[in-house]
């Protein structure tokens, strides 16, 4: 007979289903979109000009997650030194070193250090003719979009445990 395993973050995942949680869907559709640019711009041939495009993309999309669920640094500064300390705490708990941060490239590095060996190989795979340049390309998309699920359903946690955050704003109507 067989077990099932639960994974960490599984219970954050199913605390609200997709199809209620707008805010959820909106970083999804958005994240999709980034993690294209970012495989589209590691097919590149070049090696290293994805990690100058992609870092500030992968920062931008990671802070635009963090401000649709209200969890921006300017956001939380505006909340009470109490509730503030319990988001960090949670947040710590959570394992992210995202929420609630200015993305800095020190801050990314973190972020980014349990992907290393992934980061690692897609940058070599840029040296095979073609193949590489596909494999290089799936790689690099495949770690943003993880990276930036995993933002969302830490920030999804934070929200589900504090119920006294203020409401976050809501996602544009206009698909973007």
């Amino acid at each position: 007979m067989a077990r099932h395993v639960s994974r960490p973050g599984a219970a954050a995942r199913t605390a609200m289903p997709d199809d209620e949680d707008p805010i959820a869907r909106h970083c999804r559709r958005l994240v999709r979109r980034q993690a294209l640019k970012a495989a589209a711009v590691s097919a590149l041939p070049v090696a290293g000009v994805d990690l100058f495009i992609n870092g500030p993309l992968l920062a931008q999309t990671i802070g635009a997650i963090s401000l649709a669920h209200g969890l921006a640094p300017e956001q939380l500064a505006r909340l009470p030194a109490p509730l503030r300390r319990r988001v960090d705490d949670l947040a710590h708990g959570l394992g992210s070193y995202l929420i609630g941060r200015v993305l800095t490239q020190g801050v990314l590095v973190a972020a980014l250090r349990p992907l290393g060996v992934r980061l690692g190989a897609q940058q070599a795979a840029k040296f095979a003719p073609l193949l590489g340049q596909a494999a290089s390309a799936l790689l690099s998309g495949w770690m943003f979009k993880r990276l930036c699920e995993r933002h969302i359903v830490q920030c999804r946690a934070v929200r589900a445990a504090l119920p006294a955050l203020p409401a976050p704003p809501l996602p544009p109507e206009d698909g973007t």
